[in-house]
């Protein structure tokens, strides 16, 4: 997931430029942070006041930008914090007053930008899910020995005389032994050292663990600030398909990029076409769609279905639950009719049962058919 060590210094200076002018980059290449302006001033405030903690648990839904602002936190440590009271003044000095700053830009072409893109920052450390070659995928936790490096490497003295920051992505993936690892730093943590751990379920995080971090909460990007960056990759979309993207995706920019990817607009467009011969499904287009997605190739196809039925599932459930009008496309005739035809505990159950059954898929390596088969058959159909 992250990045290695020195022999990408020339790479990652071209693609700084490069970047410049494309889309959305991963989080370490991400120049501006779009919709956090007030967690970035607290952030300065903070450091500005000299009372930055040594621990910060960045907390919220994922995809909406905490990794991004953990490394833009970084490089502006990196550049303008120096620690230690030196006579050449900085974060912590006496003798130079501190300059202040209105945001933690760091300029692209930077070197510290550059050498924190390419991963050859040496007071960065950066630990993440491990990538599994045999299945192509990421492992579904951050491993225990990836974690146990992070004590050694924050009692080492910076090697450029500042900070020593070590960030770990997919923080409540971490198991107990894990979790129980890092207390560890955060026991006994040194000066001018920082852990920010990106964490997007925060329940999952051990009481202690949080004890001995600040939490810095982030909210879900608003509809401006999300269309923005969508934009920056998939250009301008029809303002119905952004509208419906930010409802499905609850504000997450890297929700939303999957949905696109795997063509979620489409699959919406498709269940609101099945939505609407309800009470009597059209088993026919029903089996069509089915057949079209156990096709090979399809898997992404399969995933979006799965993904935006849930969604839709769930945000009937939450409509019935509070007496709402559910939001767009769901905010139609035939929508509202098998919003009311169910009850509260039934949609309950149908949430439930969907997951559950999608999960089996999944796990099982069932028949793709069954998939999208099984799924309507959980409704049970009006009389």
């Amino acid at each position: 997931m992250f990045d290695d060590f020195d022999d990408d210094l020339v790479a990652a200076d071209e693609a700084a430029m490069a970047h410049e002018s494309a889309g959305l980059q991963p989080p370490r290449e991400m120049k501006d942070c779009l919709g956090h302006n007030a967690v970035e001033a607290a952030l300065l405030e903070q450091i500005e006041s000299d009372s930055l903690p040594h621990a910060l648990i960045f907390s919220g839904p994922q995809g909406i930008g905490k990794s991004t602002m953990a490394f833009r936190l970084a490089r502006y440590l990196f550049k303008n914090g120096r620690g230690g009271g030196s006579a050449d003044g900085g974060l912590f000095g006496d003798d130079l007053p501190k300059e202040t700053f209105k945001d933690m830009f760091v300029a692209p072409d930077d070197p510290v930008f550059r050498q924190v893109v390419s991963g050859g920052h040496a007071d960065l450390m950066t630990i993440g899910r491990l990538f599994d070659e045999k299945k192509n995928r990421y492992k579904g936790a951050v491993e225990v020995g990836e974690i146990r490096k992070i004590t050694p490497f924050m009692r080492m003295t910076a090697s450029q005389g500042g900070w020593r920051i070590a960030i770990v992505d997919d923080a409540d993936t971490m198991n107990r032994n894990a979790q129980n690892a890092i207390l560890k730093i955060l026991e006994e943590p040194p000066e001018h050292a920082l852990l920010i751990l990106v964490c997007h379920r925060l329940g999952a995080m051990i009481p202690t663990i949080r004890s001995r971090c600040r939490t810095v909460p982030f909210a879900a990007l608003d509809h401006d600030n999300f269309s923005q960056l969508i934009s920056r990759d998939h250009g301008t979309l029809p303002q119905s398909d952004m509208d419906i993207l930010y409802n499905i995706s609850s504000g997450s920019i890297g929700q939303g990029l999957r949905i696109l990817e795997e063509d979620g607009l489409g699959a919406i467009e498709k269940i609101m076409m099945l939505l609407h011969s309800w009470p009597q499904w059209q088993w026919s287009e029903i089996h069509a769609l089915a057949d079209s997605m156990s096709k090979p190739g399809q898997e992404n196809s399969l995933k979006a279905f799965q993904d935006v039925l849930m969604w839709v599932v769930n945000s009937l459930l939450r409509a019935k639950a509070r007496g709402e009008t559910p939001r767009s496309p769901l905010n139609n005739e035939a929508t509202q009719k098998i919003l009311a035809h169910y009850s509260l505990q039934d949609w309950i159950e149908i949430s439930g049962q969907l997951q559950e059954h999608f999960d089996t898929v999944t796990a099982a390596s069932l028949d793709k058919r069954h998939a999208v088969l099984g799924a309507f058959s959980l409704f049970k159909e009006a009389a």
